[in-house]
């Protein structure tokens, strides 16, 4: 009977923290589980993006590995490849999909948070505390709000795989070892490397962490074991996922993450990646960093606007310009958007600055350190030399933009001091009460002590947007009254007194919304330090200690979750469709194969959803092709006549009931009477804008050695022939040709030479690029001639063996992992 109660005073804990982690997220997403669904802004486009390709899924159970529906065409593997080999991923991966998302990311992220905290060693009524702060900080919710799918999933496994890494290097090596494998495998596989580096950066700190305490501990045979293990474990993790991995990294030269070929050609060091100023357009200031600890700081959110009973309607009210305020910015933070603050909570905050007075050197200094790297790092723009200099140095850096996502690492390292810091609480009280008190005393002080600086007088510390605004405001008030026909005379100084008084206002409304927020703060901080009080002087235990900071965590962050994602936002499931426009409707009536469509009633190439129903020559997508990319700043913004042509545009939607019908564009492929020869990419983008596409092609010297039968003259006049597309899927074109001699045909579609392979009469025979970012071939004489174009991932046998045979033996591990445990734990109660 004891051993029975023992039991159940064991699993109390694990069943407490699966029901809450289960009721909190059902509460908060419940709209999901009435039937309603919340409009993502990324899923919407991520269901135009792989439209075509789970079309030739469903008619022909094939996978395409290609899109042709937006860009004129791309690779899929980093929108959406089956990988059946990827078997932790399609066995133990599946498990997140008992619930539905997105109550599910809110879900396994606690729920991940919290079993990496066991693995530890931190107790679970702890971790319950610091998995609430991680999975209700208001990052994840923001992400959950936009759609972002894989980094959601990234940010669930990531505790995970670290826990793993931890248990190897700190406790059990091989549990250790098998949990690193299985958890590194599918965070590895839910395709997000951005938050995978960002991790392995934290994770690396660690390891060097270790290596010194082992130096200095003589340790060092062990943690070389340890590292072993580790690395085997990371080989496994790779190998698991080696077929995405091996063609993403194939493929990311040719996009814009490898760097233009035009950028790179007038960079002297010849250097690749993206642009520094675009990867680091999203940076974090400074000032904005204390939107981790006082969520509306910078103001909230982008769209949001000044109230109508405010300061700056006030001050516009005696103008007759009141309803302005309404169109105003409370945000003045330097993103150029941002859907709201990265939250940690006040809670968390002083938590973990306890931890970090209370936590031994080995447990807190590289956590302490990884977080004031990401928060430099984060600075990005503003911290250039720093940020620069990890660009150029630190291998795969400059693959990613968005440098701000980087705060994915304190929102893991806080909760995790937080949490160590109330281990220690937890397990000696009794034994230095003073240093208790003063780690106490000292946290209050300075994160409260900050928040009560801020509420009082914040307003003397920063200009909250004053300078910038009065210098917008004026220029604004300016063209107002000069396109009112008010003459200097006349305006006597009034846009300069209208946009200083609009300044003030505007800085005296965001003030006040900085000062409300600061006080909150203050109060949770008071709230959890009263906790610990409490609990330090005997007149509560631990239960009740956990309980309430489990409630002010809780409370503190889901009521600012709140302002950004809320059931407000969950619309019926049949107003969450794309549905087609009249003008959709009219193009969808032509059936010939081949042509693209360009929607002017989007942002054509930062939208996908005209790819739902169409082919586009736009879309959207963060790793697009660079030399298509090259193609868009150079013509495609411009709306250039001859390259749409060039690319098959044949319709134009101009409004939701009207489509125009382009006559002039060159079909899916044509006969060319010449080439002109190029020598560098430059040259070759350049002479795009200059010949008669459809008379002449235009390719790279470097291009034309590729087939040993193309010269570079052009030929006479004269020739008679005709080719036509008269089949088309993703993956597979084919063509019907007549010409009375050889002939250089193009094809309007993109090329790509790492899987498009051609056959001319059943016969394989080279390609080469041409017009910068289209297909050619050399076609022999034929009357009734055939041409098909094939695309398969190159190696791909090889590739996925590779990664079945990863996966198995991670999967075996961890079985014999798992009977280990079960059998030493009989031998324990027998005995």
């Amino acid at each position: 009977m004891n051993r029975y109660r023992e039991y159940l005073l064991r699993a109390l804990p694990f069943a407490a923290a699966f029901v809450l982690f289960f009721g909190i997220s059902a509460l908060y997403f419940s709209p999901q589980f009435a039937g309603e669904e919340l409009p993502q802004h990324d899923v919407m486009q991520y269901e135009g993006m792989v439209r075509d390709i789970r079309l030739q899924r469903a008619e022909t159970g094939e996978d395409p590995q290609w899109t042709g529906g937006m860009f004129g065409g791309m690779p899929a593997y980093l929108i959406n490849v089956a990988y059946p080999a990827q078997a932790v991923k399609n066995t133990v991966g599946a498990v997140v999909r008992v619930i539905d998302a997105p109550a599910a990311f809110l879900f396994f992220a606690m729920l991940g948070m919290w079993l990496m905290l066991l693995m530890v060693g931190v107790n679970p009524w702890v971790g319950i505390v610091a998995a609430l702060a991680y999975g209700l900080s208001t990052y994840l919710l923001l992400i959950i709000g936009a759609g972002h799918v894989t980094k959601s999933w990234a940010l669930v496994y990531a505790p995970l795989m670290m826990g793993g890494i931890y248990c190897t290097l700190r406790r059990n090596p091989w549990i250790g070892g098998a949990a690193t494998a299985l958890f590194a495998s599918l965070q590895i596989g839910v395709n997000h490397p951005q938050i995978t580096y960002y991790f392995l950066m934290a994770a690396a700190l660690f390891w060097l962490s270790e290596g010194f305490f082992a130096l200095r501990g003589k340790r060092l045979r062990d943690f070389a074991k340890r590292t072993a293990v580790l690395l085997a474990a990371g080989v496994l993790a790779v190998g698991s996922n080696f077929s995405p991995l091996w063609y993403t990294l194939q493929h990311t030269r040719d996009t814009i993450r490898g760097g233009s070929e035009l950028a790179a050609a007038d960079k002297s060091d010849g250097a690749s990646g993206l642009d520094l100023e675009y990867a680091t357009a999203w940076s974090y200031g400074p000032a904005e960093s204390w939107n981790l600890l006082i969520p509306d700081f910078m103001g909230g959110d982008s769209m949001r606007s000044f109230s109508s009973d405010g300061e700056v309607a006030g001050a516009l009210r005696e103008y007759g310009l009141s309803e302005l305020a309404g169109q105003l910015p409370a945000y003045w933070g330097d993103q150029p958007f941002t859907a709201g603050p990265t939250y940690l909570g006040a809670v968390s905050l002083f938590l973990a600055l306890m931890g970090c007075l209370l936590a031994r050197g080995r447990d807190k200094w590289w956590a302490i350190a990884a977080t004031v790297l990401a928060l430099l790092l984060a600075w990005g723009r503003h911290f250039m030399p720093f940020t620069e200099l990890f660009f150029t140095y630190l291998p795969g850096y400059d693959k990613f933009r968005t440098v701000s996502m980087i705060l994915v690492i304190a929102q893991w390292t806080v909760p995790l001091l937080g949490a160590v810091g109330l281990m220690y609480l937890w397990r000696n009280r009794e034994e230095d009460r003073t240093r208790f008190r003063r780690a106490l005393a000292w946290s209050l002080g300075v994160v409260g002590g900050l928040c009560l600086l801020f509420a009082v007088a914040g307003s003397a510390i920063f200009d909250f947007g004053r300078q910038a605004a009065e210098e917008q405001m004026t220029a604004t008030f300016g063209n107002w009254f000069r396109q009112a026909g008010m003459t200097a005379e006349l305006r006597q100084g009034l846009d300069a007194e209208l946009g200083r008084t609009t300044a003030e206002a505007m800085a005296a409304e965001r003030v006040s919304i900085m000062q409300a927020d600061a006080w909150r703060s203050f109060v949770f901080v008071l709230l959890a330090a009263g906790a610990v009080f409490l609990y330090l002087r005997r007149w509560c235990g631990r239960g009740v200690l956990v309980a309430l900071l489990g409630v002010w965590m809780a409370v503190d962050l889901v009521t600012v979750d709140l302002r950004y994602l809320s059931a407000d936002d969950f619309v019926p499931a049949r107003r969450n469709r794309v549905m087609p426009t009249e003008a959709d409707r009219r193009i969808l009536q032509d059936k010939e194969p081949g042509y693209r469509v360009l929607n002017l009633t989007v942002s054509p190439f930062n939208d996908a959803t005209t790819s739902y129903f169409h082919r586009s020559v736009g879309g959207y997508h963060g790793a697009k092709l660079a030399r298509y990319q090259d193609l868009i700043e150079w013509y495609l913004t411009d709306l250039d006549e001859s390259v749409l042509d060039m690319l098959n545009t044949r319709y134009v939607i101009v409004s939701p009931d009207s489509v125009i019908r382009r006559e002039t564009s060159l079909g899916a492929a044509w006969f060319v009477e010449g080439i002109l020869a190029t020598d560098s990419a430059r040259e070759e983008i350049e002479r795009l804008g200059e010949v008669d596409l459809r008379r002449v092609a235009v390719i790279r010297r470097d291009d034309l050695g590729k087939s040993a039968r193309l010269e570079p003259e052009s030929k006479e006049g004269g020739f008679e022939g005709s080719i036509r597309l008269t089949e088309y899927r993703p993956n597979c074109l084919k063509y019907e040709y007549s010409a009375d001699r050889p002939a250089v045909a193009v094809f309007s579609e993109i090329f790509y030479d790492k899987g498009w392979t051609a056959y001319v009469d059943g016969e394989e025979v080279p390609a080469f690029r041409a017009d910068y970012v289209l297909r050619a071939l050399q076609l022999p004489a034929a009357e009734h001639g055939t041409v098909e174009w094939r695309f398969r991932a190159p190696k791909w046998r090889a590739v996925e063996s590779v990664t079945l045979v990863s996966s198995l033996a991670i999967l075996a591990g961890c079985a014999a992992v798992l009977v280990y445990l079960l059998v030493r734990r009989k031998k324990e109660i027998r005995e």
